[in-house]
């Protein structure tokens, strides 16, 4: 096949995001054919076929890209388009300030606990001067373990160690990375000792549906609970489980395996859960404009697609 570039190449792009990318694609790349309309399948008149979104179009068969971006971190719904359409694909992805802004939510989060912020709230009202109850506890003296060590969970990690805390990351392989003070094999959650705040940050695969159990979530003894990476990866009922036993003292939850989260759900009116609208982690369309343009840029001057980000077998 010839080489990748900017004369022989098309691009797609099907994403809300689409004025942002355009506009940088023209300042960029003025010769470069972009369309937001399908783009036919053959060999004519292009040699290499590349598709941005995060939510694949469904107005055509995906099948005959080369490269498919992902605007956003999450890959799981074009994973199993790939899946139904076929195809083997380049699948990159933007991830941006995602790691930088989870890291904040879920210490934001976690502080307001350490720190009373309810209980102060409710102690104004009340006109009650009691050290004893508003007194906290601090987070360089906590346990954090993060399901995920990926870039999302690396991002978590630093928040919490910018703070002093002990942050542990539990994986499938147990492999080191440099963010945590220590990494195991998930399989050893619930030999080691309870975490003071348990965060989930990992995607939705079909391995990782359910994965955040009863045994796990049993494992904790009156922990914080956060959940900022895929809704499917939570077994609901192990969760309600676990609040009402104590085992978890709260949750927060920003992600649903049915968003928006229905009104006649449990848990919004469950006062051991706060419900955020899929906030945690957004993308910013220069970081989806940006991350597109770099790659494409560094894969024009090799001549090359670029590696692919994605496993497809294990779909992240």
């Amino acid at each position: 096949m010839s080489a990748f570039s900017i004369e022989n190449t098309v691009v797609r792009i099907a994403d809300r995001n689409q004025e942002p990318i355009e506009r940088l694609l023209r300042e960029t790349f003025p010769d470069l054919v972009a369309t937001r309309d399908p783009v036919p399948e053959g060999p004519e008149p292009y040699d290499f076929r590349v598709l941005v979104s995060f939510r694949p179009p469904t107005d055509e068969d995906i099948s005959h890209y080369d490269w498919i971006h992902s605007t956003g971190a999450g890959i799981d719904v074009i994973v199993r388009r790939i899946s139904e359409d076929g195809g083997s694909p380049v699948v990159t992805r933007t991830l941006g300030m995602m790691g930088r802004q989870m890291g904040e939510y879920c210490l934001g989060y976690a502080l307001a606990q350490f720190q009373k912020m309810a209980l102060r709230r409710d102690l104004q009202t009340a006109q009650d001067w009691s050290q004893a109850r508003g007194k906290p506890v601090f987070c360089y003296d906590k346990t954090i373990a993060i399901i995920g060590t990926g870039h999302i969970g690396q991002g978590i990690a630093r928040a919490f160690r910018s703070l002093g805390a002990r942050v542990v990351g539990y994986s499938r392989t147990g492999r080191e990375e440099p963010e945590f003070d220590a990494v195991f094999p998930l399989e050893r959650f619930t030999r080691e000792q309870a975490p003071d705040v348990l965060i989930g940050a990992v995607p939705s695969t079909s391995d990782t549906r359910g994965l955040i159990d009863g045994g796990i979530l049993g494992h904790l003894s009156g922990g914080l609970f956060i959940n900022v990476g895929r809704g499917a990866t939570l077994e609901e009922a192990a969760l309600k489980a676990a609040l009402d036993s104590g085992a978890v003292f709260h949750a927060v939850l920003d992600v649903f395996e049915v968003e928006p989260l229905p009104r006649d759900h449990w848990m919004w009116g469950h006062e051991g859960v706060t419900v955020t609208p899929h906030v945690s982690g957004l993308t910013q369309d220069d970081d989806a404009a940006q991350t597109f343009v770099r790659l494409l840029e560094a894969s024009f001057e090799t001549g090359k697609l670029p590696v692919s980000g994605v496993d497809l077998t294990r779909g992240y």
